[in-house]
């Protein structure tokens, strides 16, 4: 537990450090996913985004077989969130763009993937 709080301090100090456009937006709702694996494999999948308590955003990825869910925070544009599944903590950082989709990095263990969201 104390890994994902690290990881979850490590993303909030990211998405303070990566100011966007005031113009961008982060919406609730369904969203789907086009990522990068850090050893170059590509997956889709679905990710769904609310707003929890205290306004922190409740995430929750469908990969395939693998259901992973996170909470995150917001500011300046970026959605920084962290996240545990199979035994590793991980972050993940988007940046929220004008047109609702989201894009942006994120990594668990070693390496860095990448990954699109796009509102449904």
């Amino acid at each position: 537990m104390r890994r994902f709080f690290l990881a979850c301090l490590f993303a909030c100090g990211l998405a303070a450090a990566l100011p966007l456009p005031a113009a961008a937006q982060l919406r609730e709702g369904l969203y789907s996913v086009e990522g990068q694996n850090p050893d170059g494999s590509v997956y889709q999948g679905m990710l769904e985004m609310r707003i929890g308590p205290g306004n922190a955003w409740l995430v929750g990825w469908q990969i395939g077989e693998l259901s992973v869910q996170g909470v995150g925070v917001i500011q300046s544009g970026v959605l920084a969130v962290g996240y545990s599944t199979q035994g590793q903590v991980g972050v993940a950082t988007y940046e929220v763009m004008a047109d609702g989709k989201l894009s942006g990095y994120w990594t668990i263990g070693a390496g860095v993937g990448t990954e699109t969201l796009t509102p449904r």
